[in-house]
């Protein structure tokens, strides 16, 4: 392990110690024991299957999600636009899999996953394209289309597929429901969990070696560190910021399988809760390594889910500052880490 390597571990380590030394104060605000709430989310979450699994089950967008972030990051492309693009793409592949129900889950299910991606993809061809033409940064097109791309999907759910009084679409059929871990494994019973965290964890795990093993990896990676210098070096750069975008965001859409195919078996308006946004923060936090998104996603979950462990005991606002302050601690030390590298020419 190079020093590099070690030196961004220890910051992200510290990231972490200084957020929950900032909780600690908060928690002491509002005339709690930091020491008994941490034990209690702990104890809560760490302590039982259910609430393992419950962990697992929030991480699972987030890895997915994070991993998609993570490859627009690597070429150097802002990609904001997550929480639109996965809803766009989620409500397609809960639409296929609806209308494909009669069919093998062999075909379904690939079919689905397929439509949901390519739709995904095609919203994010539109920040890429306006990026390479007109020269707009994509943070502002992925912001606004997020708006854009969530009013549409609300719109045509709520005035033609929604089921009658609700705000959702009809349910899948139960054979392109993924089964729960609890079928596996007891300890999980009552937990969401199912085994979209094995899908999960083998795309995390493939694009660790996409981006650091393969030439297509070193390519987008030598895009985001100088796409000037790419040129000389032969790579078609305006197609790879395509190609980069279109991936990415068309990875995001599979993050509605742990929601559709594996919880509730529909689309649901507001399914996602801002998943897009908070896996901005967990690719951030990993340092864009789709091996360290796999740890980040199971912190944010630990977080999720025992906010809501704690809830009786403190605001379960107080879990979204925590994770407010992960980012502010991870920009913050990022810079001093990063200024230590360059003095030291790491």
């Amino acid at each position: 392990m190079n020093k590099r390597i070690i030196v961004n571990i220890v910051s992200v380590l510290v990231s972490i110690f200084v957020t929950f030394l900032l909780t600690s104060i908060l928690i002491l605000l509002i005339g709690k024991n930091p020491i008994d709430i941490f034990v209690m989310m702990f104890s809560e979450v760490l302590g039982s299957g259910y609430g393992i699994g419950q962990t697992l089950f929030k991480a699972t967008p987030l890895i997915i999600c994070g991993t998609g972030i993570a490859f627009c990051f690597h070429a150097s492309l802002f990609n904001i636009g997550a929480e639109g693009q996965l809803n766009a793409g989620a409500f397609v592949m809960s639409l296929v899999a609806l209308k494909l129900g009669a069919l093998p889950l062999v075909i379904a299910l690939p079919a689905s996953l397929l439509a949901g991606f390519i739709i995904s993809a095609l919203v994010g061809y539109v920040p890429a394209i306006i990026k390479i033409k007109k020269g707009v940064s994509e943070v502002i097109t992925t912001i606004m289309l997020n708006f854009v791309i969530i009013a549409l999907v609300n719109y045509f759910l709520i005035e033609f597929l929604a089921v009658k009084s609700t705000v959702r679409t009809e349910k899948i059929s139960d054979s392109l429901m993924l089964p729960q871990l609890s079928d596996y494994f007891n300890s999980f019973q009552g937990s969401s969990a199912n085994l979209s965290i094995i899908f999960a964890l083998a795309l995390a795990v493939f694009f660790y070696f996409v981006i650091y093993k393969t030439k297509l990896g070193y390519k987008i990676r030598a895009l985001g560190y100088n796409e000037t210098a790419s040129k000389y070096l032969g790579i078609r750069t305006n197609a790879l910021t395509i190609f980069s975008f279109m991936l990415g965001a068309g990875l995001t859409s599979f993050a509605g399988m742990n929601f559709i195919m594996g919880y509730k078996g529909y689309y649901e308006l507001g399914f996602s809760n801002n998943i897009g946004f908070t896996a901005i923060a967990v690719a951030l936090l990993a340092k864009n390594n789709p091996l360290g998104i796999i740890l980040s996603s199971l912190l944010f979950g630990f977080l999720d889910f025992g906010g809501l462990a704690v809830n009786t005991e403190i605001p379960k606002e107080i879990m979204l500052v925590v994770q407010a302050l992960v980012i502010l601690s991870i920009i913050s030390i990022n810079k001093l880490t990063e200024k230590y590298l360059n003095k030291q020419k790491i």
